[in-house]
């Protein structure tokens, strides 16, 4: 990324609330003068060996010079961090920059009470960011050698590092510039301390219901019943400020009445809004972990501020609005929640951010049969959201599939890069109340399985739950009646889905659904479990769809216990079944076999888990490619734990990347001092930009009268085409001052005098070669305000926008992706049929995405059109927009 120096007056970027790995909340801040009194105070309370670690020599005191110097800081030529919890001033870091140079000296001090907390690691990443913000390319940093701890800071960290020994000091020194390891031991630490911060309202050893009440049917008394009824090994507190006992329990009358000693780790609380901030303040001062605020609050309640409160003494809000949490698959299983009974466990995990719906969905997915294991309501998503429950869930081997419904996303970018890590391992199938195309290209990425009502999430979550996810996309169904067979085909067709005909009919062509019909009427359940296992063994299919039609209005079980019981055991081959004349759910309480009472819903079902076994596949086989952008945008990348190490790409490889990006930023950075506020590229620095990127454009020269268009078009050879470098925006050919095929001088001095009076006067203009003919398509990349740098791809040309025929990704891509963007467009169809090699068009797109990410001033990038024949790819139009960023690049690991 480019180096953006920032105003002192913009010291409050670089403040954040950050989470660390025991799961506790920071705050981090640039270090001001007003803190020199806190500073001599940290320094003095520092046993002599953290000093002597710091200073290299017995400091017992700072000089009021050097205390002056340490807190008064530019940003810019020196740099410093502190670390606040709560009141306490714990930790702080430094860096400066030596006279005439662009590398700087780095220095930690975190209190002995804080340590092994990872402060100095996250620390490390924030002042990196900073002096990067400010120029700075690369750290040193002396290090006593008896200091291991601050040794193994350094080395774990991801950097590429050099270092040397001399008189019992190690010298470190390495390049900010992002490494394939760094991104990957940045995402592993970030999900270790989210998941951790979220193990505290998972799995507490002590709750306090706050606003516990006596009265039934009340919220707080509900809340205290459930922590109750699940919380035979935990401590479980009744706060209410009238003496009284309330279920056996004696009450408080505030939080701050419990003995000081005694550790609360959960607040579960359902109090009047107007107590509200107050009640979270007091717990957050008594350094409760994590509070779940059952309470609803009005848009005047300034929940911003305590959210700022809690995080500065380390605690976590879920809510407020929320209905409450359950989870049954931790070593401590806790349930307060306000939905009328204990919900059964099970390998289901479920995000809500609807209160109020959450109690129904929690009672649909018990009657379908699935238990859940983990359960939030997110309420607001004031503090906690989904990204944080992913983190979490993705290392519970207890669960196989997560569901989601949310409304909004706070962070859409790091939804989108921990969501494909963790439905690498195990689905997340969601379901949003507002979404759109950016929503779905968000989705398709992260490889999220998009539902659009919560009963599609739900039939689709129990069946991934319940069942294998399947290989492939071949489905073999067995029926016992031809009228529900035909349904079930019709709709396995519009899922793509190949339906596997009986091994007794042949498939032909014009078979029909008499075809899956084994036996008629007569056949019942136990006879269809030897077909079942045939299928299960003869290789012919991913998955398996058994159709039940009962010959008689159903009693007992039909005979569905002893179907069990002859089923081959611990088969990777998913079974559903429909049954008609009885609802959704499964087959028999003790099986793990989903039924649905009609064959389009279980068809829809399939094709979804098929569609993301494709996705998981194609995932985890370009898990390290070597076209892969090295970026640290907004976590950058993937942020996988799996990240290629540095041997994945090859030096060569790398120094070409840095030439690439060096070559992009010598034509940015003269475009800028040109114009500061940001401009359309000339054509001499578009054409510059592309060559950087190794983009095919079709030569061409920028002219000002018709005597120098002739003359070019003579260097270049006819025929040629003749553009005015600015345009109307509406029109065609040469009423949109655009003219091709021009063969002759003639020709060409016609086309300029038309063009000169469609346009208003012809100032500037392009001849360009004319590039074999073939199918016009269009690359265009962006900013979006909340997604970051997205690509589109579709057809292009004229008709480009009233087409609409586009696919849109986030940027950087992976090539496996890009292919999806042309396969998943019209233009897909009409590039086979020509016969035209789409690996150049993938490669383009790629391209594409990396410059976009990597260098946070490049605005937009249009390549419309892209002239695509069975032999060549040209791009004939380029529009380059760069403007400086708003903001430099954040660390990756704060709370938003």
């Amino acid at each position: 990324m480019s180096g953006m120096n920032q105003p002192s007056e913009g010291r409050d970027i670089w403040s954040a609330d950050v989470v660390l790995n025991d799961g506790g909340t920071v705050h981090l801040r640039p270090i001001n003068p007003i803190d020199t009194a806190r500073l001599q105070e940290f320094h003095s309370r520092q046993p002599a060996e953290s000093q002597y670690y710091r200073y290299f020599s017995a400091k017992a005191t700072l000089t009021d010079a050097e205390a002056t110097r340490f807190t008064n800081v530019d940003l810019q030529d020196r740099g410093a961090l502190v670390v606040e919890d709560g009141d306490d001033f714990i930790a702080w870091a430094s860096y400066e920059r030596f006279a005439g140079r662009d590398d700087a000296d780095v220095a930690f001090h975190v209190d002995e009470h804080h340590l092994k907390r990872g402060i100095a690691t996250i620390l490390l990443e924030h002042l990196s960011t900073m002096a990067k913000a400010a120029g700075i390319t690369r750290f040193t940093a002396e290090v006593l050698a008896e200091n291991r701890g601050m040794a193994r800071v350094f080395r774990h960290a991801g950097w590429d590092l050099t270092h040397s020994f001399e008189s019992g000091v190690i010298d470190y020194a390495w390049s900010l510039e992002d490494t394939p390891t760094l991104i990957s031991n940045i995402a592993r630490r970030e999900q270790v301390a989210d998941a951790m911060s979220m193990a505290r309202f998972m799995a507490p050893r002590s709750v306090a219901v706050i606003g516990a009440s006596s009265h039934p049917g009340s919220v707080g008394r509900a809340a205290l019943e459930i922590a109750i009824a699940s919380g035979r090994d935990r401590t479980i507190w009744a706060i209410n400020p009238h003496p009284q006992t309330i279920l056996g329990l004696p009450t408080f009358a505030s939080i701050d009445d419990i003995a000081p000693d005694e550790p609360i780790d959960m607040a579960v609380i359902a109090v009047p809004e107007s107590a509200l901030a107050d009640v979270l303040g007091s717990c957050a001062r008594r350094r409760v972990r994590g509070a779940v605020v059952l309470t609803g609050v009005g848009s005047s309640f300034p929940i911003a501020d305590v959210v700022r409160e809690a995080r500065r003494f380390g605690m976590r809000i879920v809510g407020p609005g929320s209905m409450g949490i359950a989870a049954s698959t931790t070593a401590r299983p806790v349930q307060s929640h306000l939905a009328p009974t204990l919900i059964p466990t099970g390998p289901l995990a479920l995000s809500v951010q609807s209160g109020s719906l959450g109690a129904s969905m929690l009672e649909r997915a018990v009657a379908l049969g699935v238990g859940v294991g983990g359960f939030v309501s997110l309420g607001d998503k004031a503090d906690v959201s989904g990204n944080d429950l992913l983190q979490f869930w993705d290392d519970d081997p207890a669960i196989k599939v997560i569901a989601m419904y949310t409304e909004s996303f706070g962070n859409p970018r790091r939804f989108a890069r921990i969501a494909r890590r963790v439905g690498e391992n195990k689905p997340i199938v969601a379901v949003r109340s507002d979404h759109g195309r950016f929503d779905d290209a968000l989705y398709q990425q992260a490889g999220v399985i998009r539902v659009d009502t919560v009963r599609g999430m739900l039939d689709t979550a129990r069946v991934l739950a319940l069942q294998p996810v399947p290989r492939g996309g071949r489905v073999a169904v067995i029926s016992n009646s031809a009228s529900p067979a035909r349904l079930l085909l019709a709709e396995l067709a519009n899922q793509g889905l190949a339906a596997v005909p009986p091994p007794q009919t042949p498939a032909t062509p014009t078979g029909s659904a008499n075809d899956w019909q084994q036996v008629g009427w007569s056949m019942d359940l136990p006879s269809l479990a030897q077909l079942v296992n045939q299928r299960r063994t003869d290789g012919s299919c991913d998955s398996i769809v058994v159709i039940y039609a009962p010959p008689t209005a159903p009693h007992g079980d039909g005979g569905a216990a002893r179907f069990v019981e002859l089923l081959q055991a611990n088969s990777d081959i998913p079974l559903v079944m429909v049954v008609l004349g009885r609802n959704d759910g499964v087959l028999t309480r003790e099986s793990s076999i989903p039924t649905f009472a009609f064959p389009d819903d279980a068809a829809r079902v399939l094709g979804r888990a098929a569609a993301y076994s494709t996705w998981r596949t194609e995932a985890v086989r370009n898990r390290h490619p070597a076209d892969r952008p090295i970026s640290l945008r907004d976590a950058r990348a993937h942020g996988r734990n799996d990240v290629a190490d540095e041997g994945t790409r090859g030096d060569q490889d790398r120094i070409a990347v840095e030439r690439r990006d060096a070559a992009m930023r010598e034509v940015i950075d003269h475009a800028l001092e040109l114009r500061p506020t940001g401009t359309l590229l000339p054509l001499t620095a578009t054409t510059q930009l592309l060559a950087a990127l190794d983009v095919p454009f079709a030569d061409g020269h920028s002219v000002a009268t018709v005597a120098a268009a002739t003359a070019a078009a003579d260097r270049l050879g006819y025929p040629v085409a003749l553009k005015a470098n600015q345009r109307p925006n509406k029109g065609r050919g040469r009423d949109a001052g655009v003219a091709l095929d021009l063969a002759s001088p003639e020709a060409l001095t016609a086309a300029w005098a038309e063009i000169d009076v469609s346009v208003g006067g012809l100032r500037e203009a392009t001849v360009q070669r004319i590039v074999p003919s073939g199918i016009e398509c269009r690359i265009h990349a962006t900013l979006h305000r909340s997604l970051g740098p997205i690509v589109a791809f579709g057809l292009g040309g004229t008709f480009a926008e009233s087409l609409d025929d586009r696919t849109i990704r986030l940027a950087p891509l992976e090539l496996a992706e890009a292919h999806a963007m042309i396969t998943g467009t019209q233009a897909s169809e009409v590039l086979a049929d020509l016969g035209a090699d789409v690996a150049q068009i993938a490669s383009l797109l790629v391209a594409v995405g990396a410059a976009m990410d990597r260098h946070d001033d490049l605005f937009e990038i249009d390549l419309n059109p892209i002239v695509v024949s069975a032999t060549t790819c040209w791009v004939t139009d380029a529009s380059i927009r760069v403007r400086p960023p708003t903001a430099p690049d954040l660390p990756t690991r704060r709370l938003g």
